[in-house]
């Protein structure tokens, strides 16, 4: 699996250690919960704006998410 693709599952690991819901976080990031659930597994990408804001709803910084 690409180092790119793992960043869907990053979130999804951040999240649930964190009792979130998918709704919450999407909520809190601006997007949809659906398009959450694509990001979480790994079909679609995330970057730019929504991997901040979706960064910024877990808690963590921008280049956790994106590299590990």
């Amino acid at each position: 699996m690409p180092i790119a693709a793992l960043t869907g599952t990053r979130l999804r690991e951040r999240r649930l250690s964190l009792g979130l819901r998918q709704s919450d976080v999407a909520s809190a990031a601006g997007i949809s919960a659906s398009y959450l659930n694509l990001i979480e597994h790994n079909r679609r990408r995330v970057q730019g704006e929504v991997l901040v804001a979706l960064a910024g709803a877990l808690g963590v910084p921008v280049a956790q998410l994106a590299e590990g």
